[in-house]
């Protein structure tokens, strides 16, 4: 059975928005909030075990809430979600999460933005000077033999202002970045002769604005496709490499034909590269044509217990009118009748009630005889299953770093719960691996860990493969 995943790109990279004006006082939202919670979060039983605990934290809320603000009602909000410790649930508006109560502190620096865009106009360094990224511009300005400050000069997100510290760079080719909460993610970055600096850990790309790069345009813009973008090539003789930067609904077409462009070439390799580096995950349709290249004639896959809710038939159809009309719609037609007649209840949709199912697997004619996929702490969710089922090809290998560890709760809907301009982001079903075998803040482990002396991982990867 496929399912849609949504990423955790909502989570990590869109921009803070605020409430719409409500008629709900911060009391009355935190209220309607914990009866959704209550009522249809999947993991509510098992992670309210302790009921005195979870009350007591309650009644403490409730009286935050009674003298919050908005700003402070943001606060009282987020607590409660964070204390389920799921990254597939928080509440927030506009579509992002509300910021984290246990961010990082504010870092700002002191600049004139036309005295230091003159100053690097003629700077010898590679690094310092203005960068450009979506949704920010961003200056880079060395401070000590050790270290640059990236600060803001611009950007479209109310939550950053000119002068704050976006990230730190290091000589030892290694970054300290903060997210829109502040907190920290630190990685890995390269720069390259096109004038892109790439953050490894965060995907983000940087491209130089001042002093200008000197090659061309179209030159640059390969050299961003490689970096961010979808493709396939051949590395070697012996080896090719995929990069899959995403698995998100609206790239599936793109994956789909990319990889029936290159099938041939992708059959004929002896060797196999997949980077899913830094894909926040999406749908597991994104991989589904790929499977014959890397597994035998079975997968063996973890089930998983729906909770049928009203809520979550109205998603799936509101998902079915943006089908085309020509799509078959007797599989959702079937679970959406499964779940009216269920409500309140976990459902398997597999057809049993045991924890794993079997997929037969069309092995292609012609596939690599190794595998090797790259992934790191960006790769989560639905990325993250493609590596949980890969692991059991007898051919594959994982090297990097353990995923993000967003997989034990899935199937995340944004969902208004009845307060304008608030919403939860909420999974709507339950591993049943659990709680044998939890994946949520641990990650899915690699074969092989890429420390950081490894600077040049498709590098490693060739030279892993072919010696």
């Amino acid at each position: 059975m496929k399912r849609l995943f949504i990423s955790l790109a909502l989570l990590m990279c869109t921009f803070f928005g605020y409430a719409q004006s409500s008629d709900c006082n911060c009391t009355l939202v935190l209220e309607k909030l914990m009866q959704k919670v209550e009522t249809e979060y999947p993991g509510f039983s098992v992670k309210t075990k302790e009921r005195s605990l979870y009350e007591e934290f309650q009644q403490n809320l409730i009286k935050e809430a009674q003298k919050a603000d908005r700003l402070a009602c943001e606060k009282v909000l987020k607590k409660y979600t964070d204390f389920f410790k799921d990254p597939h649930l928080w509440v927030g508006a506009n579509g992002s999460a509300f910021a984290s109560t246990s961010g990082g502190v504010v870092e700002t620096i002191k600049f004139d933005s036309c005295d230091f865009q003159k100053q690097v106009q003629t700077t010898k360094d590679a690094l310092e000077g203005v960068w450009t990224t979506e949704g920010y511009k961003i200056g880079v300005k060395k401070i000590n033999e050790n270290e640059y400050v990236g600060f803001i000069i611009e950007a479209k997100s109310t939550s950053w202002k000119a002068g704050d510290i976006k990230f730190r760079l290091f000589k030892n080719g290694s970054f300290d970045y903060a997210l829109l909460d502040r907190s920290k993610r630190s990685g890995q970055y390269s720069m390259y002769q096109e004038g892109i600096l790439f953050l490894d850990a965060v995907g983000m790309a940087l491209l130089k604005e001042i002093p200008l790069s000197p090659v061309s345009a179209s030159q640059r813009e390969q050299k961003l496709k490689e970096l961010t973008g979808f493709y396939f090539k051949k590395i070697s003789a012996q080896t090719s490499i995929l990069k899959l930067p995403s698995f998100e609904y609206q790239h599936l077409k793109e994956i789909n034909t990319l990889i029936a462009q290159h099938s041939k070439a992708i059959g004929e390799s002896e060797n196999l590269i997949i980077d899913v580096r830094g894909n926040p995950g999406g749908t597991t349709d994104a991989y589904q044509k790929l499977l014959p290249y890397i597994f035998g004639k079975t997968i063996r896959h973890t089930a998983a217990e729906f909770l049928a809710t009203q809520t979550y038939i109205d998603n799936l159809e509101a998902y079915k009118k943006t089908l085309d009309k020509s799509a078959s719609t007797t599989g959702i037609d079937k679970q959406i009748n499964q779940l009216k007649a269920n409500l309140g209840q976990f459902i398997n949709f597999s057809g049993s009630n045991e924890p794993v199912y079997i997929e037969e697997v069309k092995v292609a004619k012609k596939s690599p005889r190794q595998v090797v996929i790259l992934a790191d702490k960006g790769t989560g969710s639905s990325a993250e299953y493609f590596l949980f089922i890969a692991k059991q090809s007898k051919k594959v290998k994982l090297l990097g770093k353990p995923s993000y560890g967003a997989l034990d709760y899935g199937n995340a809907y944004l969902n208004d719960f009845g307060c304008p301009g608030y919403q939860v982001f909420m999974p709507t079903y339950r591993a049943m691996r659990l709680p044998d075998y939890p994946i949520d803040y641990i990650g899915v482990q690699p074969d092989v860990y890429l420390d950081s002396s490894v600077k040049d991982w498709v590098e490693f990867a060739l030279h892993y493969l072919e010696n």
